[in-house]
């Protein structure tokens, strides 16, 4: 089992980088005019759903990262048990996402979205600030 849950990983990455590449895609129009009032809504929909499968893949790295070892120490058959998970949300994609979105996830951030949101622009800042800043001595080198 030790290698078949980083497998499932990766490949859950690839699918949700490959999804997500189709999705963002413009549809093409009849004749190479714009697309039609229904693809526009499908790939709508569809976004929703990418969206939904990358917020739930990050929700379960950060799980991951911080109690993994902990819980799998006291449950009992865990790497199957996540080996499941995985396969199951590989196999149903943005069907098996969005509702552990929107039952879960979202009714467990909801409450602080307010503190989150001015947190996250300043991490924002601060990252491009820092990006910018690292960039000065190498464009002073090459020049």
């Amino acid at each position: 089992m030790p290698l078949v849950v980083p497998a499932l990983r990766l490949f859950m990455v690839f699918m949700n980088v490959y999804d997500t590449y189709k999705t963002l895609k413009i549809p093409p129009g009849r004749k190479g005019g714009p697309p039609s009032i229904k693809a526009m809504t499908q790939r709508k929909r569809d976004l929703k759903g990418c969206l939904a499968v990358w917020v739930v893949w990050c929700c379960l790295a950060a799980y991951e990262r911080t109690f993994d070892r902990f819980v799998s120490f006291i449950v009992p058959f865990y790497s199957e048990i996540k080996s499941v998970t995985l396969l199951f949300l590989l196999l149903t994609r943005a069907k098996g996402a969005e509702p552990l979105y929107l039952h879960i996830l979202r009714p467990l951030i909801k409450p602080y979205v307010d503190t989150l949101d001015p947190l996250l622009d300043l991490a924002r800042d601060i990252g491009d600030f820092l990006f910018a800043l690292s960039q000065v001595p190498l464009n002073y080198v090459l020049s």
